[in-house]
């Protein structure tokens, strides 16, 4: 392995402080509350520092350690950056929120590298131990402060660039540290990370690559259900655990789930996001992902799509999730299917077989997998019930041209915000062009 980036070496011997000291709530009312004419004096005099700061946060996301997290943080991060421009969209935001909401989505979940590295002390793995925060957000909060200190002029001496430094940093820390709560709905710029987080990562075509290739395949879940589910109320504990040598695990413990499951509990029960442009995302993507829970399910006639959509048919079910209804607008898309723009991409797939359409899906939207990963999840599909190959062709299918539809609208997006006159949307979409989920 590649020496590990030296900012991960600092935290090691700290875990336990890291944990005390992140456990604390940063908010501050007096940091919302700061006249921005404040930090416009910061940002006129360190605007290049903030710069190199995203810049090498960015760096560490790209290092070999963080892209062999393959299946949530490399991939998750890109999207975390093309929503934080899509977000800035949808009003006119503070210089100084632009920037605290963009540095606290890409700290958000860069603990967790690090995390697999300190697991045999910080207890990530013991769901007994009481925790006020997660262990891989404690760390996340604490890079930051590390960037913080090398990026602090020492001799400064005006009060206001150093009030402003002191609440951008704390802010900053406390979106890359608080994974919802009182301090999601007090802090504007923590909610609007928080946003970006969960349209990034929890919704449509990319949560059902992201399981099959995080939990499918890197900690040993299933494909899909037997046709009696079973919502298990340990199910969510599973959730992100770390194994050691993500792409080399062989039987990793207590990980069970089921990729229905998984898609169905998010597409029900999100958090309010932030803005309405969010809202209106989110939309289009719990359509998707209720396409995608028809089509595995063997349509409208099965069992196991009765038992999912028991809700919106109003059949009586009992469950250890709750399954909030969906709102009629959303259940109305999900009933009308496939759209023709969709159905006529998918007709050129006719006669393509389930193993070429996996590995378009993977070169697509997990494009950094290692080769034995890679023949994991051939393995995982290959395993799936005859009565079902039917249904998981038809979704591999519309995983794959929902992508490309997906994928071309993004890039003319980027192309367009390559062009700003604003030097950070034109830096994130240089960026993003530059990654092979875009490009």
């Amino acid at each position: 392995m590649e020496k590990i980036p030296d900012i991960y070496e600092k935290l090691k011997p700290r875990t336990q402080e890291i944990m005390d000291k992140f456990s604390k709530t940063l908010f501050k009312e007096e940091d919302i509350n700061l006249e921005e004419f404040k930090f416009a004096k910061l940002f006129n005099k360190y605007s290049n520092n903030l710069e190199e700061a995203i810049n090498e946060i960015n760096n560490l996301w790209q290092t070999k350690e963080n892209i062999q997290t393959l299946g949530h943080d490399n991939i998750h991060i890109a999207y975390d950056l093309f929503e934080f421009l899509k977000l800035m969209e949808s009003k006119k935001f503070k210089e100084s929120e632009k920037y605290m909401v963009l540095l606290g989505s890409l700290l958000h979940d860069l603990g967790r590298y690090p995390e697999l590295l300190f697991r045999d002390r910080s207890g990530a793995m013991d769901f007994n131990k009481p925790k006020k925060i997660q262990f891989h957000a404690a760390l996340s909060g604490y890079i930051g402060s590390i960037l913080a200190k090398i990026y602090k002029n020492k001799d400064e001496k005006d009060p206001d660039i150093i009030e402003a430094s002191k609440s951008l940093n704390r802010r900053i820390i406390s979106a890359s540290l608080f994974h919802g709560g009182k301090n999601e709905e007090r802090d504007p710029v923590v909610h609007h990370v928080q946003s970006i987080d969960r349209l990034s990562g929890i919704l449509g075509t990319r949560e059902f690559v992201r399981n099959i290739v995080s939990d499918g395949v890197l900690r040993g879940a299933p494909i899909y259900p037997d046709e009696s589910l079973s919502y298990n109320i340990n199910f969510p504990l599973f959730n992100n655990l770390p194994v050691e040598k993500f792409n080399h695990s062989e039987n990793p413990e207590g990980s069970w789930t089921n990729i229905i499951h998984y898609i169905e509990m998010p597409m029900r029960n999100m958090y309010k996001l932030s803005t309405n442009l969010g809202e209106n995302r989110a939309k289009s993507m719990k359509r998707e992902s209720g396409i995608i829970l028809t089509l595995l399910s063997g349509g409208e006639n099965s069992k196991l799509y009765k038992e999912i959509f028991s809700p919106e048919l109003n059949i009586d079910k009992i469950y250890n999730f709750p399954k909030t209804k969906l709102p009629l607008e959303i259940w109305d898309a999900i009933k009308n299917g496939i759209n023709y723009e969709e159905a006529d991409k998918m007709a050129n797939f006719k006669n393509v077989n389930s193993d070429l359409l996996i590995d378009i899906m993977l070169e697509q939207q997990a494009p950094y997998i290692s080769n034995i990963s890679r023949k994991k999840v051939h393995k995982l599909f290959s395993d799936v019930p005859e009565y079902h190959l039917d249904d998981i062709n038809k979704t591999l299918k519309y995983v794959v041209v929902r992508r490309f539809l997906n994928k071309e609208d993004e890039k003319k997006f980027l192309l367009f915000k390559k062009e700003s006159n604003d030097r950070i949307m034109k830096l994130i979409a240089k960026i993003l062009l530059e990654n092979k989920l875009f490009n």
